[in-house]
């Protein structure tokens, strides 16, 4: 099932990271502007580490503050020198703190240019000054010109965590859509299998997905209960059991019964097979995701409780469904079955 909501939140993400990164590139817009729209691309893509360093990068660090509190994103604020992990130490003052001292140290400066010409200078030092003024004048205006480099370039360096921040994002948007294309290209053929060949096997990929939304550890591994009988379902109807074994290509005998599962899907590709490294391959993965399935269903039926997590579950359920999608490219009619 599509989660509308998620794509317009996905989609809103993508847009406002576009015009992030457009005011990260133009030297007009204020710091805490950036900052706010930064703060909302890192709420859109729910990472609740970036809002964190955003609000310390918009208020300014306390005293109190330790580098591990920011999760994630201290590559970050390490990358643009916020952060001196080696030596433990850091700015305290806010991003727009630097912008406001370095556009001070700009004014200051500009307001400090002598307004006359090399020779007008010498001729009023000649006539109406010592040596020694100008010199103080002249160190006055190289300390400032110092000052106002390093607020500069600090601004600069900082400002450019931001926009790091805002590029990954963006390319994880970007990567996203690529993922949900391909995904998409390959839930379309799944589809068309089961449909044609096993229609009872969506019964079960509906109860999958209720199991997941369901967000309780019991409905995790009820889900993956349902992932093994997808898989039987599908093996019913590609290879019905049988109670005789069955010889594979490399001559094993095999068993094909109710249960065997994994043995009557791998018969029905291995009649099909392309080449013996596909095979191998596919083989492969089918042992693998029936491992992990068969150890939570035998738990299961011994009434022992079995913990499931998130990440467990969602990956499992993946490899269930795309592993289908590697038993549809076998072609169903080659040998009429």
């Amino acid at each position: 099932m599509i989660d509308q909501s998620s794509n317009t939140r996905i989609s809103e993400a993508r847009r406002v990271a576009i015009a992030l990164l457009d005011d990260l590139e133009s030297a007009n817009v204020p710091i805490d502007t950036v900052l706010m729209k930064a703060k909302r691309l890192a709420r859109l893509m729910r990472d609740s580490d970036a809002q964190h360093w955003l609000d310390l990068e918009t208020s300014g660090y306390p005293s109190t503050f330790s580098i591990s509190e920011l999760g994630t994103c201290r590559k970050y604020a390490a990358a643009c020198g916020r952060i001196n992990e080696a030596e433990s130490k850091f700015y305290t003052q806010s991003l727009p703190g630097f912008e406001a001292n370095a556009e001070s140290e700009q004014l200051l400066l500009a307001a400090n240019k002598p307004s006359t010409s090399l020779s007008k200078v010498k001729d009023f030092v000649e006539k109406s000054a010592t040596e020694a003024l100008m010199a103080t004048q002249l160190k006055l205006q190289a300390s400032q010109k110092k000052s106002y480099a390093q607020s500069k370039s600090i601004f600069a360096s900082l400002k450019a965590g931001i926009h790091n921040y805002a590029t990954d994002m963006y390319l994880a948007l970007e990567l996203g859509d690529v993922a949900q294309d391909i995904f998409e290209a390959a839930r379309n053929e799944i589809d068309t299998f089961v449909r044609a060949h096993c229609p009872r096997a969506a019964e079960k990929i509906i109860a999958i997905n209720e199991q997941m939304a369901n967000g309780s550890s019991e409905s995790r591994t009820a889900a993956l209960t349902s992932c093994r009988r997808l898989l039987m379902s599908i093996a019913d109807s590609l290879f019905p059991a049988s109670e005789e074994g069955w010889t594979d290509s490399t001559g094993k005998v095999r068993k094909v019964g109710a249960e065997q599962y994994k043995n009557r899907l791998l018969a029905y590709m291995d009649a099909r097979q392309q080449s013996d490294g596909s095979a191998a391959i596919v083989e492969s993965e089918l042992e693998f995701l029936a491992a992990r399935l068969d150890a939570i269903y035998e738990k299961t039926c011994k009434g022992v409780h079995v913990d499931v997590s998130l990440e467990e579950a969602r990956l499992a359920v993946i490899h269930t469904y795309l592993f289908i999608g590697e038993v549809a490219r076998f072609p169903r009619d080659v040998t009429g079955g």
